[in-house]
């Protein structure tokens, strides 16, 4: 089957002009993506003062987490949370909600009881950026993105009618600029195809559905929040009854959790209505395996079960939802496979960059426009930039004061100057791939010395610590450090050769129009 040059020149009008303006935002979901697969995993690293083996037993973190909910009893708060120690938190966790409605985290020492205040929240923080959370409608921007996702792999298919075997397995480094640009985005696109297609599906539901559902209750379920309710399975918290009572008593909780769902691993207790007679805790247990990987189980003030929700719940929609959660984040594999999710997400980022390098190459000939020289700016200030901006994240996780108050508003904020810093560089650097092959030398530096200034920082040998979470993490921000560096050396061998022009032979087999 092959296209009509008309329709194929439309196809790839709307695939580079829509590629092009969505190609930072982008790059940045799935450039993060690879850290938000690994929030948890991330735990134990971003705070060295936290690590080592569970030091309390289960019956002891339970008499100190009963003393906690018991002193919050008299503030009274619509909801209380935490957990207890596990392996890649070995310590207590608490979540308080503010006045001003947001959560506010800090650690417990199990062993002493002493409260440490807030810490490093680095997964956390690279997972929210994953979804641009952090960023004023930065979420429902990352699912318009992922629907514009879904339009480029659509029309990226159809322009590669009866080509795609072909497509696959070439790849000419050494021919122009422009013929290896064009070839590292088709190998990359079609590689990636089902992975791409899986997360921009996912992304745009899990994006959007807080968007679009005022409209299906204005609509189909004609104005009733109850029938919400319903769809989702996952009912509003009871009202406070207004009667002051003590805290709930939470090894009878845990117990009850316990015998509704054995198999399943249960640590967090998340309160509502504290010091209420209508107090409920709520403790959702994990089981590994599965697509959805969360039971629940609700328990009254006075120990009784007052509700259970099994995976995924018991409606259609909530099926659904959890299902497309579950493949999002793997959260039904393990270390391995997210390690090739990871990869995955770290080509596909590469892939929108060489999609825009092809564009600029398109266009060099005939002159840069104004257009073009924003998008090579912003692709080396935005992208290169990006991966600088995490880089230097990290750095601040190993060097800002442990009991800085509010230490992570001081890690989100470096990594907000540091990103725009770098886009502010690259719009002064006359050379756009000078700039980005600067910043990723930069953030190539910076990964290699993490590992360094941990181990020095808790008087150990790099690669040494003992803990497989530790390792993994050093391992992972060294791969990244050299694929980075090899990203530079990439464009450093670009800014010295150039590029020859496109041969004949080329120009006769390459269709695709000149210009955009």
């Amino acid at each position: 089957m092959k296209l009509s040059p008309r329709a194929y020149e439309i196809l790839w009008d709307a695939h580079a002009w829509v590629g092009a303006l969505s190609s930072i935002v982008l790059f940045a979901l799935f450039f993060l993506g690879a850290f938000a697969l690994f929030a948890e995993e991330l735990a134990p690293w971003q705070e060295p003062a936290f690590r080592g083996p569970v030091a309390v037993s289960e019956e002891r973190a339970l008499e100190l987490a009963q003393r906690i909910v018991d002193a919050e009893v008299e503030a009274k708060p619509a909801w209380f949370g935490l957990s207890l120690p596990a392996e890649e938190e070995p310590w207590l966790r608490i979540w308080r909600l503010t006045p001003a409605g947001t959560v506010q985290s800090s650690w417990m020492d199990p062993v002493s009881g002493q409260l440490l205040g807030e810490r490093s929240d680095l997964g956390e923080f690279l997972n929210a950026m994953h979804f641009l959370d952090p960023i004023p409608g930065g979420k429902y921007l990352a699912g318009i993105a992922s629907i514009v996702l879904l339009l480029l792999i659509v029309t990226g298919v159809l322009i590669q009618l009866g080509k795609l075997v072909r497509e696959l397995v070439q790849f000419r480094p050494h021919q122009a600029r422009r013929v290896l640009w064009s070839d590292a985005h088709k190998v990359l696109g079609v590689v990636n195809a089902p992975f791409l297609s899986l997360f921009a599906l996912t992304g745009a539901v899990l994006c959007l559905y807080a968007w679009l559902q005022p409209a299906v209750v204005a609509t189909t379920l004609d104005g009733d929040a109850r029938a919400v309710e319903s769809a989702v399975d996952w009912p509003s918290p009871l009202p406070r009854k207004g009667e002051s009572a003590t805290a709930p008593d939470l090894k009878l909780s845990l117990e009850r959790a316990r015998q509704r769902f054995p198999q399943a691993t249960h640590r967090w207790f998340f309160i509502d209505n504290l010091g209420d007679a209508n107090a409920v805790v709520h403790l959702p247990g994990e089981s590994g395996g599965s697509l959805n990987a969360f039971e629940h189980v609700w328990v009254s003030r006075a120990g009784e079960v007052i509700r259970v929700r099994g995976r995924g719940g018991a409606t259609s929609y909530s099926r659904t939802m959890e299902t497309l959660y579950g493949w999002h984040f793997a959260a039904w594999a393990d270390l391995s496979v997210k390690a090739i999710y990871a990869l995955m997400a770290l080509l596909a980022s590469f892939g929108i960059v060489a999609g825009n390098l092809l564009w600029l190459e398109r266009r060099r000939s005939r002159g840069l426009g104004s257009f073009d020289l924003l998008l090579e700016k912003l692709t080396a200030g935005g992208c290169a930039g990006l991966t600088f901006a995490v880089a230097s994240l990290f750095v601040a996780n190993q060097l800002l004061p442990a009991a800085l108050h509010e230490r992570p508003r001081y890690e989100h904020a470096l990594f907000f100057v540091a990103w725009a810093g770098a886009v502010g560089y690259a719009f002064v650097e006359r050379s756009a791939a000078r700039s980005a092959r600067r910043l990723l030398i930069g953030a190539s530096a910076l990964l290699f010395a993490v590992p360094l200034i941990d181990a020095a920082r808790t008087s150990r040998l790099p690669f040494a610590s003992g803990s497989s979470f530790i390792l993994a993490t050093e391992l992972g921000l060294v791969l990244l450090g050299l694929l980075l560096a090899g990203a530079a050396r990439a464009v450093s061998r670009m800014e010295r050769h150039g590029g020859s022009p496109l041969p004949l032979e080329e120009l006769a087999n390459d269709s695709t129009p000149s210009t955009p």
